[in-house]
């Protein structure tokens, strides 16, 4: 059974991998795309405090340096918009080419092929953040300590299950609604706006505080800088927080998808 899984996930993989092949064009914007970010980041500090460490983003976060800040948050936001959109996309690509009844008539269970679309975005984040990291370094003088940086990794799997619940709840909106344009835009500016990462969450309005914590992404933030900073011992309630949101979105994910695609199948998975 799980050799079974296992082909079908490498199968789904390497299709991913030979249509993203396809597009060249994609990894000079993905490469981009981070060093936009952060030079925006930089750009936005020096702006607005007239130097790029600032005293109130100390008191706020524990970090003084806005690049380190925005990097760990763009680290958190990539990876977490790769199962958003990934999820999503592998559901509106397979209707667009007419595929999508015979995928999902394939023997394989549908994490196996969510997971085996999302795959090649995974790899390559991790690509990508071993390139971005040595070239911020050098570019904007980012104070990087591998020890403390590698920490947040077992925080940002964990976060993880959460990110895989709500793009899993989002494809099965989608595979319901069957118009994925307007509500893709808006949850991916959602995300944006309260995952924590050019910002700290607790500026916002309490609404939208409430709001931010609800959802996986700024937990997850919170924690990766908080442990980076802090280490795990100060990190306890972040964690735990992190722990609890994560496993809820997991389990809501299925289920939201399991019923959205038992609802689709009633009128026929169609295509565009």
């Amino acid at each position: 059974m799980v050799a079974t899984e296992l082909r079908a996930l490498w199968g789904v993989a390497v299709k991913s991998w030979r249509i993203f092949l396809s597009y060249r064009v994609w990894f000079i914007s993905d490469i981009a795309m981070g060093f936009f970010f952060v030079g925006q980041a930089l750009l936005i500090g020096i702006g607005l405090t007239g130097e790029r460490n600032s005293e109130a983003l100390q008191e706020l976060t524990g970090y003084s340096d806005y690049v380190t800040f925005a990097v760990l948050g763009f680290m958190v936001l990539g990876f977490g918009l790769t199962f958003l959109s990934g999820f999503v996309w592998s559901v509106v690509d397979e209707l667009y080419a007419g595929t999508l009844e015979y995928s999902f008539a394939a023997p394989m269970r549908r994490l196996t092929f969510f997971l085996g679309n999302v795959l090649t975005r995974i790899l390559l984040s991790f690509v990508y953040m071993a390139f971005y990291v040595p070239a911020f370094v050098l570019l904007f003088g980012l104070s990087f300590d591998p020890v403390a940086f590698s920490r947040a990794i077992p925080v940002l799997l964990l976060g993880t299950v959460g990110m895989i619940g709500m793009g899993m709840a989002a494809a099965g909106i989608v595979l319901y609604l069957r118009d994925p344009g307007p509500f893709i835009s808006i949850l991916e500016m959602l995300v944006f706006a309260l995952s924590g990462a050019m910002y700290p969450v607790s500026i916002l309005p309490k609404g939208l505080q409430y709001l931010a914590k609800a959802l996986p992404y700024s937990p997850t933030t919170e924690a990766v800088r908080k442990v980076v900073a802090y280490g795990y011992g100060a990190s306890i309630s972040e964690i735990t927080y992190l722990l609890l949101v994560s496993l809820t979105y997991g389990l809501l994910g299925y289920l939201t998808y399991r019923w959205s695609e038992k609802q689709a199948r009633v009128v026929g998975l169609k295509t565009y």
